[in-house]
């Protein structure tokens, strides 16, 4: 079963999201990605926001597990604060950079203003409803499995 860590990242009233257009299909997810063999979801979150913004966690609190489907069957959906930082940008050694080379699968980590992000058209709906609902009301302090 295949494993993914994502960060929920929010900023001066904005979330950190990845857009993409996947072969035509264009839609917003978390920032994130798999966890590699023999890697905890925790190092793969940190591994993987580094690669796809240039971002260094501070803080991780777990509050969603969500199915999804393959090939990442289980999504650990984390509550990230970041070190300060310039601009984020894709690492150009990372699959994403490397996938927009070839224009095939574009990735482009981006700002949304909290107030949009309900609007946006977001991978994971269920995933969607939940943050925005925990923006407003808070964040669990126990994971909650979507």
């Amino acid at each position: 079963m295949g494993q993914a860590s994502r960060a929920i990242i929010i900023e001066n009233d904005k979330v950190l999201v990845m857009y993409r257009n996947k072969q035509g299909s264009q839609y917003y997810t978390l920032v994130g990605g798999r966890v590699a063999e023999g890697e905890t979801p925790e190092d793969a979150l940190v591994r993987e926001i580094m690669e796809e913004t240039g971002l260094s966690i501070t803080t991780a609190q777990l509050v969603f597990v969500e199915y999804h489907q393959p090939p990442y069957n289980e999504q650990y959906i984390y509550l990230c604060e970041v070190a300060p930082h310039a601009d984020v940008a894709l690492d150009d050694a990372s699959e994403e950079a490397q996938l927009n080379k070839l224009t095939v699968n574009i990735h482009k980590p981006q700002w949304i203003d909290k107030k949009a992000f309900a609007k946006i058209a977001f991978r994971t709906p269920q995933l969607q409803e939940a943050i925005v609902k925990a923006m407003k009301k808070g964040f669990p302090s126990d994971a909650i499995r979507l």
